[in-house]
């Protein structure tokens, strides 16, 4: 042992770089140096041996060459494993010839560390086989308390390890690759379509995995004990409903409550009497989930106060009601909100609550009000709206013509109080997004975007109407100044996304061009209005188009975030310049790797290739396949048309009858 002690010092830690080899159990032995060496096997060997037979070996033992007289190899490090595996061939389990996973030692170093580290600290060995060696033993019968004493984990780890036994190989498989860490494996965990998270894992190891799409898909719809709606109704009432609560396996979330609608029930009860309160008044009452979504049918929402509009008897109104306000909110301070005469006592408050809404308003009256549950003060919060008063009760200025038909269904924005309404009408567009992801939504849109910034760009008649009505419309007109709600970014920011790259022949076209005319520009040695006024008249049409298409932005990060106005504005746009990607692009690579095979296989058929071949291709030749087709083809997908009759993602869904969480929602 002395060539080992006297390396003892060189490391702390098992090397990487041991050779990982198969060893025959008869021609392994216990080395010497091992420090437990002539210690007999304890009482716990026979529940290793019977791991061992479920789940074969975790940890490798670290062995070296053996020497004169020794087996061919001896165990350095896993005396117990090896007691384990011999106890295994007495049984008649296994043969001498059974193949041991073991660890080479082949230097002084390594030997040494191999006799001191596993007596100190656990070997290193990966999570998801500790993962896949607890599914194994699960199927072998084996409880958590068997489980946990033979790997050393506590009974709770067991049980969240377990957990995670269970889901798709692909989710595992890119845990060990690293794209993947534990916490994000527990979230796949919670996801009940096993082959949802395989689909879902793969696009982790494809390089575009997007962590807070699969936690939309864990929490969506997962109701909670922080849910508003329990304030009002309190736990011991939910339970006493026939409610269940769940914790956590995990302990990151919140408990959640099994039955939702034992909740929603509990609520509308607890709210009665404030719903007999505001009718007793004369108003509709509504009760839903969310107050601000919409106004009902026959009712109109009430715009922002701007209080220097007010007259001064408005003002004084709405002064008093607000005072009014005041004063019962501190009548009811201390009031539990889950106590038996909570929903009575607020009837008042909402009352008041209207009465601030209504106090500005001319020509019209508050009719309607929606109670919904709020995560502030008592739990339930109450929306107003607004319908017009009888045109007997108008008062004499009220801008509403009592001589026209159709003045009881006139647009409110001309009695309300407030700024006017904006001049320029958004349709909204129709966009089917649901089941789709993020990252699909958005590569389409952005590709969908530069192909209209390419064909806009080589309009300039189209781009001077473009830029003319932005212009006209910020300027000329009441309407919103949100870049957001328009096509064409006049604040000039050039089009990119993050740090992707041009596509050649669609923006970085354009790219291209402009960067001729930076270069002539500065070897002009004039200021750039003088440079633009040396242009001829063409060039400068020609210049104008270029730098208007590159300001177009009509990318959406994400499915909840459709820009109707831009939309609206790309389809006129696209119209007006005959646009037409296909004539300079098809699918590439980068596109089509953010499909799914069965949003590629519906990309074929949308070009009417029939070639069965295709369903049994692997991703990545599937994508070449694709690609290869449509350049055939000189096609490219209806969806980046920006026509409006186009359907969103059309036949995403088709494929599989379901959502594919993998797929990248497009453009329409």
């Amino acid at each position: 042992m002395t060539d080992v002690a006297s390396d003892v010092s060189e490391t702390a830690a098992v090397p990487a770089g041991m050779a990982h080899i198969q060893v025959r159990l008869g021609d392994l032995g216990l080395a010497k140096e091992n420090l437990r060496y002539a210690e007999p096997a304890d009482e716990g060997v026979p529940q290793l041996a019977d791991t061992i037979l479920a789940a074969g070996l975790v940890i490798a033992p670290i062995v070296r060459p053996g020497r004169k007289g020794e087996q061919p190899f001896m165990a350095l490090d896993g005396r117990r494993r090896w007691m384990g595996l011999l106890l295994l061939k007495a049984r008649g389990d296994i043969t001498e010839d059974y193949l041991v996973d073991c660890q080479l030692a082949q230097t002084p170093a390594q030997r040494a560390a191999a006799i001191v580290l596993p007596n100190a600290e656990r070997a290193p060995v990966h999570v998801a086989d500790v993962i896949v060696a607890i599914g194994r033993l699960r199927k072998a019968r084996m409880d958590t308390r068997a489980i946990a004493g033979a790997l050393g984990y506590a009974e709770l780890e067991i049980k969240r390890l377990d957990a995670l036994s269970a889901v798709h190989p692909t989710v595992l498989k890119a845990l060990r690759q690293g794209r993947l860490t534990l916490k994000q494996v527990r979230l796949f965990a919670r996801v009940e379509d096993r082959k949802r998270q395989g689909e879902i894992a793969q696009t982790a190891i494809d390089g575009y995995f997007q962590d807070y799409a699969l936690r939309n898909i864990v929490e969506r719809g997962r109701a909670t004990i922080d849910h508003p709606s329990l304030i009002l109704v309190g736990l011991d009432r939910y339970l006493a409903a026939g409610g269940r609560v769940t914790s956590d396996l995990f302990g990151e979330l919140p408990d959640a409550l099994l039955d939702p609608e034992v909740l929603q029930a509990a609520w509308r009860e607890r709210v009665a009497p404030i719903v007999q309160h505001l009718e007793a008044e004369g108003l509709a009452v509504f009760v839903g989930g969310d107050g601000d979504v919409g106004a009902p049918e026959g009712f109109s929402r009430l715009p922002y106060l701007y209080r220097p509009d007010l007259t001064s008897d408005q003002a004084a109104a709405l002064d008093a009601a607000r005072s009014r306000v005041d004063t019962l909110s501190a009548e009811l301070v201390g009031l539990a909100p889950d106590g038996e005469a909570a929903p009575a006592s607020l009837g008042p408050l909402i009352s008041a609550l209207g009465a601030v809404a209504g106090a500005p308003l001319r020509g019209c009256r508050i009719g309607a009000a929606m109670l919904s549950p709020s995560d502030h003060g008592f739990g339930v919060a109450a929306s107003f709206y607004a319908v017009p008063l009888p045109a007997a009760e108008r008062p004499d200025d009220s801008p509403v013509d009592d001589d026209d038909d159709e003045a009881e269904d006139a647009d409110l924005s001309l009695s309300r109080y407030g700024r006017g309404g904006v001049d320029v009408a958004v349709p909204r567009a129709d966009v089917e997004v649901e089941g789709e992801s993020h990252v699909f939504h958005e590569t389409r849109t952005d590709v969908a975007t530069r192909g209209l910034i390419r064909d806009l760009a080589d309009a300039p008649g189209a781009a001077l109407t473009v830029l003319v009505a932005q212009l006209f419309k910020q300027l000329a007109l009441q309407a919103s100044g949100d870049l957001a709600s328009s096509a064409l970014q006049i604040a000039a920011t050039r089009y990119s996304r993050g740090g992707a790259p041009a596509i050649e022949a669609l923006d970085g076209e354009i790219k291209g061009r402009l960067e001729a005319r930076r270069s002539a520009y500065k070897a002009s040695g004039l200021r750039p209005i003088p440079w633009v006024e040396t242009l001829p008249h063409g060039d400068k049409m020609a210049l104008m188009a270029e730098l208007t298409a590159m300001a177009l932005n009509l990318r959406e990060a994400r499915t909840s975030t459709i820009r109707d106005g831009a939309r609206a504005e790309a389809a006129e746009i696209a119209a007006l310049c005959d646009a037409d990607i296909s004539a300079h692009w098809t699918p590439d690579t980068p596109f089509l790797k953010v499909h799914s095979k069965k949003q590629l296989l519906v990309l074929l058929d949308e070009m009417g290739v029939q070639d069965d071949r295709a369903k049994t291709l692997k991703k990545d030749d599937l994508v070449a396949f694709v690609g290869e087709a449509a350049a055939a083809r000189q096609w490219a997908p209806a969806a980046l048309a920006w026509d409006p009759a186009q359907p969103e993602a059309e036949g995403a869904e088709a494929a599989s009858g379901a959502p594919d969480v993998n797929a990248p929602p497009l453009a329409a």
